[in-house]
Order: C-alpha cells, then sequence, then structure tokens
C-alpha cells in the first residue's frame, strides 16, 4: 500500500512519470510511444510502468497501456495541480505588480488559473512585447490604453488597419502622439489616424497600459521602474468588463485626434488637449 504522500512524491519527483502519465491521459499509447513522449530509456519505461500498474493507475490491453478509471481520476487531478502550480510559478513575479486595487472587481486568482501569461525573463526579456505586437497585428477589433506607442506597434497598426481589416479604438497620451510624430513612422501614423476603422484619443494625464481584443482583455504589467515584466490575458468575464469599463471611462474623458491636426502639425494638437 501506499500513502497519498508517497503517490505525490512518486509523481512529483520524475519529469518521466509527469510526461507519461500525461501522455497517458490523452489515450492509450504502447510503449515505443511512451519513449517517445518521455525520451527515456526501454528499462525506465518498463520500471514505470510497473509502477503504475502496481498502483493500479494502468492496464495492459495487447501491446498498449491505458488509464484505469483510477488512474484517470489522479492524471486529472495531478496534472490540475501541475496547471495551477505553473500559474503560480508565472505570477510570483508578476503578483506583485498586478493592479489588483485598480480593478476593483471581487477578484479570485482562479481567474488567472485560465489566464495566458507571458512573462519577460533573462533568456527572453522582450517577450511580453512580441506578445503585444502579436495582438496588435493579428486581432479583428482593440480597444486599447497605450502608455507607450513604439515604431514596431506602429507598423503593426498599419499593417493591421490601413492594410487589414481591424477596428481600432486607442487611447493615448499627447507625449506619446510627440514621439509618434518626430519618429520616421509619423506618416504611417498618419494613415492609422486618417483611417475609417481607426479612432485614436488623446487623454490629459496617464493611462494604464491594457485593452481588449476580440473579447479577451489584456493588461501590460509594470513594475516600479516602469519596465514591462509580464503581459496577462483572459476572457473572464468579470474582467473583460472591468477593463472595458476602464477603457470607455478613459475615451469619454478624452478628445479624438483628427487627421487634419496632423497635417497642420504637432502645435494644434497640443492647442485643442
Amino acid at each position: 500500500m501506499f500513502t497519498p504522500l508517497e503517490d505525490i512524491r512518486f509523481l512529483a519527483d520524475s519529469e518521466n512519470r509527469f510526461t507519461a502519465l500525461e501522455a497517458l491521459a490523452a489515450g492509450p499509447r504502447t510503449r515505443a510511444e511512451l519513449r517517445t513522449a518521455t525520451e527515456a530509456s526501454k528499462a525506465t519505461i518498463s520500471r514505470l510502468l510497473g509502477d503504475f500498474e502496481s498502483r493500479g493507475w494502468v492496464a495492459r490491453n495487447g501491446h498498449r497501456y491505458a488509464l484505469t478509471p483510477l488512474g484517470e481520476y489522479v492524471a486529472s487531478e495531478f496534472i490540475d495541480l501541475y496547471d495551477h502550480m505553473t500559474t503560480a510559478s508565472d505570477l510570483r513575479e508578476l503578483l506583485p505588480w498586478f493592479p489588483l486595487g485598480e480593478l476593483d472587481i471581487e477578484f479570485d486568482l482562479e481567474v488567472l488559473t485560465e489566464a495566458r501569461i507571458t512573462a519577460a525573463t533573462p533568456d527572453d526579456p522582450m517577450a511580453p512585447v512580441a506578445r503585444v505586437l502579436d495582438i496588435e497585428r493579428e486581432s479583428t477589433r482593440t480597444k486599447t490604453l497605450a502608455d507607450k506607442f513604439p515604431e514596431p506597434c506602429v507598423d503593426a497598426r498599419h499593417e493591421a488597419v490601413v492594410g487589414g481589416s481591424q477596428t481600432m479604438e486607442l487611447v493615448t497620451t499627447l507625449t506619446v502622439i510627440e514621439a509618434v510624430m518626430a519618429s520616421p513612422c509619423a506618416d504611417e501614423f498618419e494613415d492609422i489616424v486618417a483611417a475609417d476603422r481607426a479612432a485614436v484619443y488623446i487623454y490629459d494625464g496617464d493611462v494604464p497600459p491594457g485593452g481588449i481584443y476580440d473579447g479577451t482583455a489584456y493588461r501590460i504589467v509594470l513594475d516600479d521602474r516602469d519596465v514591462s515584466v509580464g503581459l496577462i490575458e483572459s476572457d473572464d468575464p468579470a474582467l473583460v468588463d472591468r477593463l472595458t469599463e476602464t477603457f470607455d471611462e478613459y475615451r469619454d474623458a478624452s478628445t479624438r485626434l483628427t487627421a487634419s491636426e496632423l497635417q497642420n502639425g504637432r502645435e494644434s494638437v497640443g492647442a485643442k488637449t
């Protein structure tokens, strides 16, 4: 007999055991298929299957092994635990900076269990930025609060709005607009502002970076140095509704920017705001 803690330790102590259990959860597997999934030796797979059988988790049918009802239960619960711990690991660096207080909702960390988290790492510090570019390039409808609008983002939005069929609402600041108009992509930005599917607004103050795209909310997480440490995306209705309300509040307090104002120069933009 094995105690619950011994079973937990048995699975947690070996990546091969967890990978094999995960593969079996997807359907019956041969020994060869389990070796491919785990990249383990024949001897390791043999021991692993013997241990699974002794616990009543798998049964052999010809050349294939399948989870028993008990094995399916164990796999489901342990994989779920693994997913939760993966989320906890991803959130470890982001949560201290995630603006829970600003959201003003009954926030439960379960909301983030199913969230997509893109964290900056030493190996890939630009991962959140790359994900934002994907959102800006691939979405069909966006509502964005932007505290920055670097050249790659302008290029991505030009491709999506002017060259594609994206409908875009953007709320940003005069400082951001001035920086864009002083950059090599000023002409592209003018095209975006002039596009029928785009509406750009100037807010007098700071804006929290994030927004909503195609029914999914996202928030860029900044540390105390104003450096992006991650991106959190979720289609949880409460979070989507709250961030939609936040966007609407900033947009309603902003002034819409027109193409003619840009053509007349940044002085006219400043005069209007």
